[in-house]
């Protein structure tokens, strides 16, 4: 069955691995981004709370648009990251991001919202266990705080309306993009082992961490759709994996010895469970970063070096 793909933050990382990845489906997508000069989408800054008339007008432009019945809108718009300086201004952005897109989607009457949430930043991770979705969270920082309230927001919106939906808590999320240097630890440390700089080191190195890559998150997001699953899920690979494999693994790919600078030798575990999506989906997805991290370092050569 095709239906309209809304999806709000089309510039993310994750939105533009995920679009390539319905590039030959049957569904309509309708890109959304908060600005750009690029024609191939609307222009809505979702981050500044909208009047009725403002949400009306976006809901019209994506009515025009619309080709089927069904929708399915996706939230990937954030305003910053785990790493962000905690202040005030991300709050606000975030609060009026999911406010407008509650908004929309009460206009627009979608069958299904997802929104993209984040496992790393609302679990513990000074203990090491397994953490499932109805374990009690504990955010790290105010990026774990804002995606809490953001999951609770639908949670309260959905209650008692047609409208099904689907939080995916994405673990440390990993691959390449020639558009961003950063995107993450494993290729900040693979641009500095290149440029044969210090790779520096803020947690043990015999920290346990849960990554999966850009492609895998994709398939899950499409998974949901097709699969039609209803709740919080955590997607991530089926193991972790030490940051001191990792770092082997660099030097491994890169053939040479790589100095590392130690910022932090605090032991950090993150690991979930995910065998609630499994059970819905019969997907686990394989701890894939070894063979990854040549992928991405053979990127980096031929793009940026």
């Amino acid at each position: 069955m095709n239906r309209d793909i809304i999806i709000f933050g089309k510039n993310s990382v994750l939105a533009q691995n995920f679009i390539g990845s319905i590039e030959k489906s049957g569904d309509n997508k309708i890109l959304i981004s908060r600005k750009s000069n690029i024609n191939d989408h609307f222009v809505f800054d979702i981050s500044d709370l909208k009047n009725e008339f403002d949400l009306k007008l976006i809901c019209s432009k994506i009515d025009k648009n619309s080709k089927f019945k069904e929708k399915i809108l996706i939230l990937f718009s954030w305003s910053g990251g785990p790493r962000t300086f905690n202040n005030l201004d991300n709050w606000n952005l975030n609060k009026n991001i999911i406010l407008n897109f509650l908004n929309i989607s009460k206009i627009l009457n979608p069958k299904r919202i997802i929104f993209i949430s984040s496992a790393g930043s609302i679990y513990p991770s000074n203990m090491n266990i397994k953490y499932c979705e109805s374990d009690k969270t504990s955010p790290s920082n105010n990026h774990g705080k804002q995606k809490l309230y953001a999951e609770s927001m639908i949670k309260n919106f959905v209650e008692g309306k047609k409208i099904e939906y689907t939080i995916l808590r994405i673990a440390s999320a990993y691959g390449y993009d020639r558009r961003f240097s950063d995107q993450g630890v494993i290729n900040k440390w693979l641009y500095s082992a290149i440029k044969g700089e210090k790779l520096k080191l803020y947690n043990s190195k015999a920290s346990l961490i849960n990554f999966i890559a850009f492609d895998q998150i994709s398939n899950a997001i499409k998974v949901s759709i097709e699969k039609e699953i209803n709740g919080t899920f955590n997607i991530g690979a089926e193991n972790s994996i030490t940051l001191q494999a990792i770092l082997k693994e660099i030097q491994r790919v890169i053939n040479k010895k790589i100095n590392i600078k130690i910022e932090g030798n605090e032991i950090r575990y993150f690991n979930i469970d995910v065998n609630k999506f499994f059970l819905k989906t019969g997907i686990k997805y394989e701890n894939r970063i070894r063979e990854n991290i040549k992928s991405i370092y053979n990127s980096i050569i031929s793009n940026d070096i």
